[in-house]
């Protein structure tokens, strides 16, 4: 999952969260509440009886996959390298030279991401050395990445959110690093000539949470994100779920909104959205870290409505899903067991990792799912 914004967006009384506070809760504790996202998007081409994936027991029995009980392992992303082992990626967390040394925050450490590395799913993973580099930015938190290889499998595109604290800052923006290395251990700022300030992808106001696969039904790679912006129904700036699409992973579309605010979650966060069997499971976490909500569509572009389309809601937060021998696995960071009292509340620590299995519909579920526009369907 990902921060929230110091100045997060809602659209009601209730939904507005004063200034002061989230920056207090960002000097104190430096506690995420933006939002995760990762995801193994196994794309099947064919429709097939509708499934509902859902975790195998509750948050508190799952395996620690990275982390000791310190709090500050967030906004991560899951991905296996061209030599079978498997990293995860994200926003704080200790690294070699801070083990043993309190929080595993260092302010010096804030740009930065911390990286975990190991052969299986089933067991910790250890951790090693931070990715980290210097541009020319005043110092910035490394946010929230996504991480995909291209279509030849020689390069890794981590797409990250480059946060300077406030939301009040023009300079945030989604940036690039990538990675010739078939065990990822070296990762540089791109380069090229195709990006605008060197490494920058594309920038939105508070644009973050990158959920970035190729999708091999359309031919093309999605990247979902949240950011601010409008939604029909709601006054003023909300935190929503946009969608770009990309041939190349540097030149991206235009955004389009698929989901607002799920009700009551004051934000729309950490996008998850995995294609299986001619459907699209979008999962979109809050403020509370104790819940999420899932939407199915049949289109990547349309999610319904926050409230009438919403599947079910359920436990774990800023959900990521990957695939390993078979086997479907969902990771959460942050987990609250009971509904947070305060934005980003919660009481398991680290990155979390369980069993996914994919249930029957219950009743009346069906009638949720997003279908395709009558112009849409083949």
């Amino acid at each position: 999952m990902k921060l929230l914004p110091p100045k997060p967006y809602g659209g009601t009384p209730t939904g507005q969260l004063g200034v002061g506070l989230m920056l207090a809760i960002l000097a104190t504790l430096l506690l995420p509440a933006l939002g995760c996202t990762t995801t193994s998007h196994q794309a099947s081409v064919a429709k097939k009886e509708l499934r509902i994936p859902r975790v195998a027991k509750p948050w508190r029995d799952a395996l620690q996959l990275v982390g000791d009980g310190n709090p500050l392992f967030s906004d991560f992303w899951l991905v296996q390298d061209k030599l079978g082992q498997w990293h995860c990626v994200g926003t704080f967390g200790k690294g070699p030279e801070t083990i043993g040394r309190g929080a595993g925050y260092q302010l010096s450490d804030g740009y930065a991401l911390f990286h975990a590395v190991g052969s299986s799913l089933n067991a910790p993973l250890a951790i090693t050395h931070k990715i980290s580099y210097e541009i020319a930015s005043p110092q910035a938190f490394m946010w929230a990445p996504s991480i995909v290889w291209n279509g030849d499998g020689s390069t890794a595109f981590l797409f990250y959110f480059h946060y300077l604290g406030s939301s009040e800052f023009k300079e945030n923006c989604c940036r690039l690093l990538v990675s010739h290395s078939p065990d990822l251990s070296i990762w540089k700022p791109y380069s090229g000539t195709d990006l605008l300030e060197t490494n920058m992808v594309f920038r939105e106001q508070d644009d973050r949470d990158f959920d970035v696969f190729w999708d091999d039904r359309l031919q093309t790679y999605l990247m979902y994100y949240a950011c601010a912006g409008t939604y029909p129904g709601l006054p003023g700036l909300n935190t929503i779920i946009r969608v770009r699409t990309s041939k190349d992973l540097l030149h991206w579309s235009e955004p389009r909104t698929v989901m607002g605010p799920p009700p009551g979650y004051q934000c729309a966060e950490s996008p998850l959205v995995l294609y299986r069997d001619g459907y699209y499971y979008l999962w979109v976490s809050g403020i509370d870290y104790s819940r999420v909500s899932l939407y199915i569509s049949e289109d990547p572009f349309n999610f319904g409505d926050p409230t009438a389309n919403r599947i079910e809601e359920q436990p774990g937060h800023a959900p990521e899903i990957v695939s390993d021998h078979g086997k479907d696995y969902m990771a959460c960071s942050m987990v609250s067991t009971v509904p947070s009292a305060t934005p980003g509340a919660n009481d398991l620590h680290g990155i979390l990792i369980q069993p996914l299995h994919w249930d029957k519909p219950d009743s009346g579920m069906a009638a949720r799912v997003t279908p395709k526009k009558p112009y849409e369907r083949k």
